[in-house]
């Protein structure tokens, strides 16, 4: 609740321009309110007939600094000015002299600040309606107005006039200790700011069991964080305002208008991050580590993070298919990416750090399996990991977690790619005879293997650790063999509607902000037949999210009031109940990050 509070501070710290603070005081100590972290002079007046005294300057009891002599005089009839600079924090201080004070006449604190810039203008404007500085005629009425203006926007509904009441509570309490008028309306809005209406979406509930429709407010929240992240905008709550919004007609043209906007790239750079995993890259996964500056860096990871980002942003801005997906036959690239896939002899004409959209040479790197970012983090350090990799795409693209291992089954042993004898291959074989091991790894073990001509880092190989040619053979339990990446591609695919259901059901529990219940299976497998039924199209798959029954509605029976729940949720954990209970490990990845040894 602190940090809450101290981000709410912060926030309208830099949007409000609060006057800045001049006060003086007779005598030798003073009590006052600061409003704002910064550096401050704190001066007194000498009695021109007295001796200038050597002071100290003590701040809520401790020691601050020594006075010395300041320019000037303290004005007419006074004697020399003594001054400190001293840091105060917000809140309210209390400032005490130290030493001989005889002879001081006044006491003086001037904050230090530079004019605001233009920008932090602008906004104070725009909040407040009021030019920083100027005189507020009958500011409680006015104050009234900002906060009645505001708090729609914040809560994403009508509010009523009690609710505003009790915000103006707070101003009335600021104005009664003296605040400034904008510290007084600070209080109210950070009021708004911790409110758990502004920081959670709120929706009612029927206390009869039954399912019903969700209001158009809690409706127009729910899209507006599904595709933008944020708060919706005027035309969601004017259409929300209307009842409106519940049309289907209605709906799928919104979402179709709000994907055209750039602020739908927040959508898909946080799904394809949370569903992939790829957020953690130069961190958890894949760190950057001194031997390895020389081809990968900061700037490098920050482009591997991006390239599914940019394939899935391609598909739904143009509405192509979702296998693009697994089979797509360009990807995007900067120079630097040319350099680090060393495929500069192949693609030439990318130029600049910009990503430029390429046409692939062949089908190696197709879709997200030909990128180093999720090659990379599927791997241990100097070491590729057929078994990561297979659970990976098991877990993240088909939707079958493997379950962990059974206790008392020793970790496959990781050797160093410098000393290793025998290649990964030839271990993972040998750690799956035992039997306790091979049921799971029949199934993880084979995908990884046509994965095995990256390596640890997703660059191309064609030779192993010991110098033999890449064996990227596999055979699934079924029956079907593969050599390479293109031909498991091209496996995988014969799984496509497996494919679209795990895709289906991640943007479900993302725009549900929660996890899928078993009855969302029903609305899951709607939504494939409608897909497949369009080609596999992107756009098919948002607008049936939108307009299926859990989206649009909510389950009575439960509470007056449905739990709060965050915006966003990492849907890198959302998975059926029935899956759950069979994998044994709540949807979790198994994945872990590369780390040295």
């Amino acid at each position: 609740m602190e940090r809450y509070l101290q981000a709410a501070q912060q926030i309208l710290d830099r949007v409000i321009v609060t006057p800045r603070l001049t006060r003086t005081f007779a005598g030798r100590e003073a009590t006052l309110s600061i409003y704002l972290d910064g550096d401050y002079d704190v001066r007194v007046a000498v009695d021109p007939n007295a001796t200038a005294p050597k002071l100290s300057l003590k701040v809520d009891g401790a020691d601050a600094g020594n006075f010395a002599p300041q320019r000037g005089r303290g004005g007419r009839g006074a004697g020399p000015m003594l001054g400190v600079q001293v840091h105060l924090d917000r809140g309210t201080r209390v400032l005490a002299l130290g030493g001989d004070s005889a002879g001081i006449t006044s006491l003086t604190v001037e904050e230090r600040r530079t004019e605001p810039a233009p920008e932090k203008r602008a906004m104070h404007y725009r909040l407040l309606g009021s030019e920083p500085g100027d005189q507020v005629l009958q500011p409680r009425k006015v104050a009234r107005q900002v906060i009645a203006s505001f708090l729609p926007k914040a809560f994403r509904r009508p509010v009523e006039a009690a609710e505003i009441d009790r915000l103006m509570a707070m101003y009335d309490r600021a104005a009664e200790r003296g605040d400034p008028y904008e510290e007084r309306v600070k209080l109210a809005l950070k009021a708004v700011l911790v409110s758990p209406d502004f920081l959670f979406r709120m929706e009612g509930r029927k206390t009869a069991p039954g399912i019903y429709p969700i209001s158009q407010y809690e409706l127009a929240s729910r899209l507006s964080y599904f595709l933008w992240s944020t708060t919706p905008d005027e035309q969601l709550l004017r259409l929300a305002a209307e009842s409106r919004l519940q049309d289907p007609k209605v709906l799928a043209a919104q979402a179709e208008r709000m994907l055209d906007d750039p602020r739908a790239r927040t959508f898909i750079s946080t799904f394809m991050g949370q569903w992939l995993g790829t957020q953690e890259i130069g961190g958890r996964f894949m760190p950057i580590l001194t031997e390895t500056l020389p081809f990968y860096d900061a700037a490098i990871a920050a482009d591997l993070k991006m390239q599914p980002v940019l394939l899935f942003d391609r598909i739904v801005g143009e509405n192509r298919s979702l296998l693009e997906l697994l089979n797509s036959d360009y990807t995007y690239l900067t120079e630097r990416l040319v350099k680090f896939y060393q495929m500069e002899a192949q693609i030439k004409d990318v130029t600049g750090n910009d990503f430029q959209l390429v046409k692939l040479p062949d089908n190696r790197r197709s879709g997200l399996l030909g990128m180093a970012g999720i090659l990379g983090m599927t791997s241990h350090y100097e070491q590729t990991s057929p078994v990561l990799r297979g659970a990976w795409v098991l877990d993240n693209l088909l939707g079958t977690p493997v379950p962990p291992p059974p206790p008392d089954v020793p970790p496959l042993e990781v050797g160093n790619r410098k000393t290793a004898k025998v290649s990964m291959r030839e271990r993972v074989l040998q750690h799956r005879a035992d039997p306790a091991c091979s049921a799971c790894h029949r199934l993880m073990d084979p995908i990884g293997f046509g994965l095995e001509n990256f390596d640890w880092m997703g660059r191309w190989r064609d030779t192993d650790v010991d110098g033999k040619p890449v064996d990227a053979t596999g055979e699934l339990p079924s029956g079907e063999k593969f050599n390479g990446p293109a031909e498991l591609r091209d496996t995988l695919l014969k799984q496509k509607d497996e494919f679209i259901r795990q895709v289906s059901g991640k943007v479900l529990g993302y725009a549900l902000g929660r996890s899928l219940q078993d009855g969302d299976s029903c609305t899951v497998q709607r939504m494939v037949d409608a897909v497949a039924k369009d080609g596999y199209r992107a756009r098919t798959l948002i607008r049936e999210v939108v307009l299926s029954l859990p989206f649009r509605n909510t389950q009575g029976g439960l509470s007056n009031v449905a739990p709060v729940e965050a915006p966003k949720l990492d849907i890198s954990t959302v998975t059926s109940k029935t899956r759950d209970a069979s994998s044994h490990n709540n949807g979790e990845t198994p994945l872990k990050a590369p780390a040295k040894k």
